[in-house]
């Protein structure tokens, strides 16, 4: 028997909906299945079908969209985590130079205090300027911490999710603060 449009509205109803579609479509039309009152109760059907796969294709969409966002999420999470492991490094590699850096300079202090009465008068001049650099250090220390906290409050930004434009701005405001930490450091190595 060949299928007709009949059978093809019929198709996933259950025997008691099919029963009532061959009712009304006994009732509506006395023979052609193509008249305009089967094919209108074919459209209704398809759409009433149409319209219950809706919520299920939702939530398969949202889901979807739920995993993609996740994973993003745990990406930008893993980057950030690596920024600032890489920056506790560069930072403690910077603390142990300057560290170095004054400990010599204490060292020549105290030697040249041990010289004639002329040589202490430049060894207070070198004691000055290391005190200069310790209040710069300080200020830039200062700085620094000032530049971390308000890089810990973008770092709850950045879990909200950023832009890459934000994303750039962090990047130079990170690299400004290392070239500044770089050139205190050869600066206060002279």
């Amino acid at each position: 028997m060949d299928e007709t449009n009949f059978d093809a509205l019929c198709e996933g109803a259950s025997p008691e909906e099919a029963k009532r579609l061959r009712k009304i479509l006994s009732e509506w039309c006395q023979g052609d299945e193509d008249s305009f009152p089967v094919q209108l109760a074919l459209l209704t059907c398809a759409q009433w079908r149409a319209a219950a796969r809706m919520p299920q294709q939702l939530a398969a969409a949202r889901q979807q969209l739920d995993q993609v966002f996740a994973e993003h999420q745990r990406q930008t999470t893993a980057a950030f985590d690596n920024l600032i492991d890489d920056m506790a490094i560069r930072t403690g590699m910077l603390e142990q130079i300057v560290a170095r850096h004054t400990e010599t300079a204490r060292k020549i202090v105290a030697e040249m205090r041990v010289e004639f009465t002329h040589t202490e008068a430049a060894a207070k001049r070198i004691q000055n300027h290391l005190e200069v650099g310790v209040a710069e250090w300080q200020k830039a220390r200062t700085d620094f911490m000032t530049e971390r906290d308000r890089l810990m409050e973008r770092v709850i930004e950045i879990r909200n999710g950023y832009t890459q434009q934000e994303w750039f701005c962090v990047i130079l405001i990170l690299a400004a603060v290392f070239t500044f930490g770089i050139v205190l450091g050869m600066r206060i190595a002279r």
